[in-house]
C-alpha cells in the first residue's frame, strides 16, 4: 500500500547515464548535421559562416577519435567519418580561396590509410595547384591520381590526361602537352582535347599535323557517355566544375549543351587553321577548311564562308566579298539575314543607296530585331535627307542592342542636322562613355558646343580630343582661336604655333599668328610668318604689302 506514490517518484528521480558507445553516437549525429549546415551555407554564398561550421566539424571528429580510444569504443566508421568531415573543410578552404589551407586538408586525407576516393582528393589538389600557377606540382598530383586509376576508367584516365597536357601546356613544355594530348585522344577523343592538340601543333609550327588534328576534330563522333560520366559529384567537382579555365567551357549536363560546346571548339579551331595554312594565300585556307567542314557541319562551313566574305571586305576588295555573299544571299534563315546585311552595306559604299535600302529590307523581313540592318536602312533615309526617318531607325537598333555604337553616333549625327544641339550632345557622350578614346565622338561634342558659342565647354572639349590627337593642325588652330576670343592670348599662341609646327602650309594659322606679332609691335618675328605666306602663294600681292609694313616700322 503507497497512497502517495513514492516509490514511483523514487524511480523517476534516478536518471540512467548514456553508454559511451550511444555518446558517441550523439556526437557522430552532430558532426553529420555540421556536415550537412556546411554544404547549405556554401549553397547559400555564406561562404565564411560555412567555413566556421566545417572547422567546428572538423574539432568535434578529433575529439570523438580521443573519446572512442579512450573507451576502446570500436572504429570501424572512422575513416568514412574522417574522410567526409575533412573534404568538406577542404571544400570550404577553396570556397574561401584559402588554397593552401585546402591543399592541407587534402593532404592530410592522402595520407590517411588508403581510401576508395584517394584519387579524387589527388585531382582536386592537382586543380588547387594549377590555379596557383604552381604546374610542376599540379603535374605531380595529376599523375599519382593517373596510376591509381583502374583500367577500365577510361573516360577518367581521358580528363586526367587532358588536365596534365594543360598544366603542360602551362609551363611552356609543348611537346610534353602534345604527348599528353594525344594518349588522351587515344582513350576517349573528344572535341576539347582535341582543339588543345590542335593549337600545341600549330604553336609548334607542325602544319601538316595542324590540319591532321582539324579533320581528327571534325570527324570526332557526338557520344553521350563523355557527360554520363560527369553525373559523379566528384568527377564533376574535380575535373570540370572547379577549374572552368583548366577545362575551358562549362560542364555538360545533356546532349544539347554538349553540342554547343563541340560547335564552339570546332568553330575556333576554324578560325585559327584557315588563315594559317597558306601565308601566300589566306583564302585558300578558308576553301579548305570549309570543305572538310561541309559533310558533317554544314552550318560551321556556311558561318566560315562568311567570315572569308568578311576579311575579303576589310581589305576592300568588294567584288569578291559581293559574290560570296550573293551566293549565301539563296541560303535561308539567319544566313540570308546575314548576307543581306552586308550586302547592303557593300552596296551603300558603292553609292548604290536604293540597292542598299532593299537590302536592309530584306535583312529586316526575316530578323526585324537585326541591329545591323537597322542601321543600313536609317543610312539610306540620312544620304535622302529625310532625317525623322533615319532618327527612328536608329532609336530603334538602339532600342534592340543598347550599345549599338553605329546606331548612337549616327543619331547624334541626325540630331545634329536637325538643328537639336542638345540631344546631339547626349548622344556623342554616351558613346564617348562606351568608347572614351573615340577622337570622333570628341569632336562632334566638341564642335557643336563651338558653333553653340559655348566657348567654355568648346575649349574643355578640344583639349580633351588634342590629349587623344595631338598632332591634328586643325584642332590645335580652333582651339587657339578660341583661346583668343576668351582673353587667353598667351594660351591662343601657343596653340596656334603648334598647329603651325604640324601643318606650316595653313595661311589662316600664318596670318594670325603674323598679325598678332604685329599687334604687339613685334615685328622682326611677324616678317618671318609674312615671308612663309608669300612662299606658299607668290601670286597673292597682298603677302607682299602685310611684308612691307613690319619692314618699314
Amino acid at each position: 500500500f503507497d497512497p502517495l506514490n513514492a516509490t514511483s517518484s523514487h524511480i523517476n528521480s534516478v536518471v540512467r547515464e548514456k553508454s559511451p558507445r550511444e555518446i558517441a553516437g550523439e556526437q557522430e549525429l552532430q558532426i553529420n548535421k555540421h556536415i550537412d549546415e556546411t554544404v547549405l551555407l556554401k549553397s547559400n554564398s555564406k561562404k565564411i559562416e560555412a567555413l566556421d561550421k566545417a572547422k567546428e566539424a572538423g574539432k568535434k571528429e578529433q575529439l570523438l577519435r580521443k573519446y572512442k580510444k579512450a573507451h576502446s569504443l570500436p572504429r570501424d566508421n572512422d575513416l568514412a567519418l574522417t574522410f567526409a568531415t575533412w573534404f568538406n573543410l577542404a571544400r570550404a578552404y577553396e570556397a574561401n580561396d584559402m588554397m593552401d589551407e585546402a591543399i592541407e586538408s587534402y593532404n592530410f586525407l592522402a595520407n590517411q590509410r588508403k581510401h576508395p576516393l584517394s584519387r579524387r582528393l589527388r585531382i582536386n589538389m592537382g586543380n588547387l595547384y594549377y590555379a596557383k600557377l604552381d604546374y610542376s606540382s599540379a603535374i605531380r598530383q595529376y599523375k599519382i591520381a593517373l596510376d591509381q586509376t583502374e583500367k577500365d576508367e577510361r573516360l577518367v584516365a581521358h580528363k586526367i590526361r587532358r588536365n596534365i597536357g594543360n598544366a603542360y601546356f602551362k609551363s611552356g613544355y609543348i611537346r610534353d602537352a602534345v604527348k599528353s594530348y594525344e594518349d588522351a585522344m587515344s582513350c576517349a577523343p573528344d572535341f576539347q582535347t582535341g582543339f588543345n592538340l590542335l593549337v600545341c601543333h600549330l604553336a609548334l609550327g607542325d602544319l601538316d599535323s595542324t590540319k591532321a588534328d582539324f579533320v581528327r576534330i571534325v570527324e570526332t563522333p557526338f557520344k553521350s557517355e563523355l557527360f554520363d560520366q560527369d553525373s559523379n559529384i566528384f568527377l564533376s567537382d574535380t575535373l570540370c566544375g572547379t577549374q572552368s579555365e583548366m577545362d575551358g567551357v562549362k560542364k555538360c549536363n545533356n546532349l544539347d549543351s554538349y553540342t554547343k560546346d563541340a560547335d564552339y571548339f570546332l568553330l575556333n579551331a576554324a578560325r585559327l587553321v584557315a588563315p594559317s595554312i597558306d601565308v601566300n594565300d589566306w583564302s585558300a585556307g578558308y576553301d579548305w577548311v570549309r570543305s572538310v567542314l561541309q559533310d558533317r557541319h554544314e552550318s560551321l562551313a556556311v558561318q566560315i564562308e562568311l567570315e572569308q566574305s568578311t576579311r575579303w571586305l576589310k581589305r576592300k576588295d568588294f567584288k569578291t566579298a559581293s559574290k560570296m555573299l550573293r551566293a549565301l544571299e539563296k541560303k535561308l534563315g539567319e544566313t540570308k539575314a546575314i548576307a543581306c546585311t552586308n550586302l547592303s552595306f557593300i552596296s551603300f559604299l558603292d553609292g548604290d543607296v536604293d540597292a542598299a535600302a532593299e537590302y536592309a529590307e530584306a535583312a529586316l523581313d526575316i530578323d526585324q530585331y537585326n541591329a545591323s540592318a537597322l542601321v543600313n536602312r536609317g543610312n539610306c533615309h540620312f544620304i535622302n535627307k529625310e532625317y525623322e526617318s533615319a532618327k527612328e531607325c536608329y532609336l530603334e537598333a538602339m532600342g534592340v542592342q543598347g550599345d549599338c555604337a553605329q546606331a548612337i553616333f549616327n543619331l547624334g549625327l541626325t540630331n545634329g542636322m536637325l538643328k537639336l544641339p542638345e540631344e546631339a550632345v547626349r548622344s556623342f557622350e554616351k558613346i564617348h562613355r562606351i568608347t572614351p578614346n573615340n577622337p570622333s565622338a570628341l569632336y562632334q561634342i566638341a564642335d557643336i558646343h563651338d558653333v553653340s558659342d559655348n566657348d567654355e565647354d568648346a575649349i574643355k572639349w578640344f583639349s580633351v580630343l588634342t590629349a587623344r590627337v595631338p598632332t591634328d593642325a586643325t584642332i590645335l588652330a580652333r582651339l587657339g582661336y578660341l583661346f583668343s576670343q576668351n582673353d587667353s592670348e598667351s594660351q591662343g599662341l601657343h596653340y596656334r604655333m603648334e598647329s603651325f609646327r604640324h601643318w606650316p602650309v595653313d595661311l589662316g594659322v600664318i596670318v594670325s599668328i603674323g598679325t598678332w606679332f604685329v599687334t604687339k609691335k613685334m615685328f622682326e618675328k611677324s616678317i618671318f610668318f609674312f615671308q612663309q605666306a608669300a612662299l606658299i602663294d607668290p601670286t597673292e600681292i597682298k603677302w607682299g604689302e602685310l611684308h612691307q609694313g613690319p619692314i618699314e616700322n
